[in-house]
């Protein structure tokens, strides 16, 4: 493998890091920087000087999501894992045979001498909290240029960061999604037929959205409205019909439940549905194959209304409010940009509804482009 030679700014930022580490008083760091700036390779490069001086041989690196710890791997962190499985465990409930996830003493964070994280900007005070109940070292890695969470700031990147990276690498800088994700995040225009290998941008028309019903893209659009126009024509398309999902159909979790082991914009595949009444009221009991929990999750308990008029969130709220037991899930055939973040897929298509955020309109565009690993379509508006 070629070695790395890093830039001043990036030596300065590996620098800080190694301080850190060595400082009994600072128990997290924030490493901050845009799409294409080399925040891995620094945070791999500093773990190696910290191994190096510190005698420190356990690491462990997680992502928020299965997708972005799998990104991880393929950049040669081979232990990379979502941040549920390496501080929860399973646990079967002696008297209800129901498998739960608890905070787990044995886990691999309790080993660790570092915890690194990556997509940090996802992570609530609740589950942040219970990784800082290991008492461990925090490396978290961050991009500003994304979408704030929906609930508010994340736990890690609401405060100022440690090392703010700006330099785009020039390797990075020479891919085409960096490249279109650089000038959404400058407010550039982006020119309306572009194409570079497996990127390409053009004007959303009739013809050119039939692109959406690829089986090879992941897409992504902005407004729940449009979400649900095209969810409806892709199950039609699958020969799905119906207010409701049914076993096969593909669905998305819409709030965390460390019980289960369920996050926030988690997919996975319907396994079966049941129904159960709480009160007077009819209740759907799921069992899903989650794509990132291996094998499947049962007894999910939702409410029916979710499915059928999911584009009434104040609605939806008060179903939570009300029934705080319910899991929340909706369809996952097209998700909006807020729920892929923290995501990435191999080929992305994205309509661009970024004109309907206003002020994060940059960020929106920027966080829809930079879920794609390789590929991606973007559709413009005309």
């Amino acid at each position: 493998m070629e070695a790395i030679t890093p830039s001043d700014d990036q030596a300065k930022a590996i620098r800080a890091i190694v301080d850190w580490f060595g400082d009994d008083s600072r128990e997290e760091f924030y490493l901050a920087g845009f799409a294409g700036v080399g925040k891995s390779t620094i945070a791999n490069l500093a773990i190696e000087e910290i191994k190096e001086q510190h005698n420190v041989s356990k690491v462990r690196t997680a992502a928020y999501t299965g997708k972005a710890a799998s990104v991880l791997r393929k950049k040669g962190i081979e232990d990379a894992s979502t941040i549920h499985s390496l501080i929860y465990t399973p646990k079967v409930d002696e008297e209800t045979g129901e498998l739960k996830f608890t905070l787990s003493e044995e886990s691999a964070a309790a080993e660790a001498d570092l915890i690194v994280l990556d997509e940090c900007s996802m992570i609530d005070d609740r589950l942040a909290d219970d990784l800082r109940s290991f008492g461990k070292k925090i490396l978290v890695m961050g991009d500003p240029g994304q979408l704030p969470p929906v609930n508010g700031q994340g736990a890690f990147t609401r405060n100022v960061p440690d090392v703010f990276l700006h330099e785009i690498h020039r390797q990075s800088a020479e891919s085409p999604i960096i490249e279109l994700a650089t000038l959404a995040r400058q407010g550039l225009p982006i020119p309306r037929n572009y194409r570079k290998g497996d990127v390409e941008a053009m004007v959303l028309t009739k013809a050119t959205q039939e692109l959406i019903y690829r089986e090879t893209t992941q897409p992504i659009c902005g407004l729940n409205r449009v979400r649900w126009t095209y969810t409806q024509r892709m199950r039609a398309r699958k020969g799905f019909s119906g207010e409701h999902p049914v076993a096969g159909e593909r669905i998305i979790c819409c709030r965390n439940n460390n019980k289960k082991g369920l996050f926030n914009g988690g997919m996975g595949q319907l396994v079966t549905r049941g129904a159960d009444i709480i009160g007077v009221r009819e209740i759907y009991s799921l069992t899903v194959d989650m794509d990132d929990l291996h094998g499947t999750t049962e007894d999910l308990l939702t409410d029916p209304y979710l499915f059928a008029h999911h584009f009434n969130e104040g609605k939806a709220q008060k179903i939570q409010g009300a029934r705080p037991m319910l899991n929340e899930f909706d369809w996952g055939y097209i998700i909006t940009a807020h729920k892929a973040q923290g995501s990435s897929w191999d080929h992305v298509t994205v309509i661009d509804d970024s004109g309907a955020f206003r002020d994060n309109r940059r960020n929106w565009l920027y966080t829809a482009i930079t879920r794609a690993e390789t590929g991606l379509t973007l559709l413009m508006r005309d």
